[in-house]
């Protein structure tokens, strides 16, 4: 796995976490972190893509209100708090743009793009089939999707979401 660093629209800077297939990618997937940062499970996650064929990267979304490679504690939401709340859509979306961008840069081809997120990514996941060409995407657990109800005309690709439950 190796680390880039992306220019965002907005002229910030996002660090990605980044793993590549042996060879030319023929697929890209833009894999979206829960609330609490690109944590070790969320690396492994996009680390499994990339013996697929995918070239895989996991943006860094808390770029705007914490140190490159925060990583918070799953036991600890009132230190996730802060950054959680500093995000906005119009940044999500200018996060998600950059990374399918950058895939695209790499030499994926545009309808060959995916996305999945869980929880707080599994929302962002819908976003980005809302505003990129995306081949698809797939939502865990996706806190929130039911107030972005208005884009689901939008979605440019399938777009599972699961949830869990009693």
């Amino acid at each position: 796995m190796e680390t880039v660093t992306l220019t965002v629209s907005d002229g910030t800077k996002m660090q990605a976490h980044v793993a590549r297939p042996e060879g030319k990618p023929e697929m890209g997937i833009i894999v979206i972190q829960e609330a609490f940062g690109v944590t070790d499970y969320i690396r492994r996650m996009t680390e499994r893509f990339a013996p697929m064929g995918y070239l895989a990267i996991a943006p860094e979304f808390f770029h705007r209100s914490a140190e490159p490679g925060t990583e918070l504690s799953y036991n600890d939401f009132p230190s996730v708090r802060p950054h959680f709340d500093a995000l906005t859509t119009e940044g999500v979306e200018a996060d998600l743009r950059a990374a399918y961008d950058w895939l695209v840069e790499q030499g994926v081809p545009k309808d060959k793009v995916a996305a999945l997120g869980f929880c707080f990514g599994g929302r962002a996941s819908f976003i980005a089939n809302s505003i990129l060409p995306l081949a698809c995407a797939v939502s865990f657990y996706g806190g929130g999707i039911d107030q972005l109800v208005d884009r689901a005309e939008k979605l440019s690709g399938p777009h599972p979401i699961v949830w869990g439950g009693k």
